[in-house]
């Protein structure tokens, strides 16, 4: 029986020769991840809740506000849920095809850029989870967003397009170095 190799059965690639991951198994990287989290933090979501109405936790007096921060706790912990039920979702949605040469960033894309200083950011372009990193390899990739600053300034960009980003006071310039 006769198994073809190609980039997306590829663990692995070789680019500037540097072993690198897939875009696919990129994608898979940040799935685990995200799952991972959402176990540990459905957990300690579950267990803030039952503190929070646990009958042993009465108010003893006035001032006691334990039961009251344990609920504010599993709010925000269940909100987090919501949050990384809905990046799973969106992940698993996300269109993961080859991009010819030259074609714009989009949903989906991998994209490299690099600094004035010649270092280079690796960004994995998605509708949710921005943020959310992972380390493939030597490369650090990081979830972008449209409607994070970078996000926002490379979408549509092709492969040697110049991009400034303005974070605060501070305009860092990239160049796209490729899109994939």
């Amino acid at each position: 029986m006769a198994f073809t190799f190609t980039p997306s059965t590829l663990l692995f690639v070789f680019r500037d020769n540097q072993r690198v991951m897939t875009k696919k198994n990129i994608h898979q990287k940040f799935i685990e991840k995200l799952t991972s989290e959402l176990t540990a933090i459905t957990a300690a979501a579950k267990e803030s809740f039952a503190t929070a109405t646990s009958e042993e936790h009465q108010a003893k007096n006035r001032h006691d506000t334990f039961k009251l921060e344990s609920s504010f706790l599993a709010r925000g912990q269940a909100k987090r849920v919501e949050d990384l039920t809905n990046a799973l979702e969106n992940l698993h949605m996300l269109p993961l095809r080859k991009l010819p040469s030259k074609s714009p960033v989009q949903l989906g894309a991998l994209v490299r850029l690099i600094a004035g200083d010649n270092t280079t950011r690796t960004l994995f372009f998605c509708s949710t989870a921005g943020g959310e990193s992972i380390t493939a390899g030597s490369e650090e990739i990081t979830i972008v967003t449209p409607q994070s600053p970078i996000g926002q300034a490379i979408l549509g960009k092709i492969t040697g397009d110049k991009i400034d980003v303005k974070i605060g006071f501070t305009t860092n310039t990239y160049t796209v170095k490729s899109v994939e």
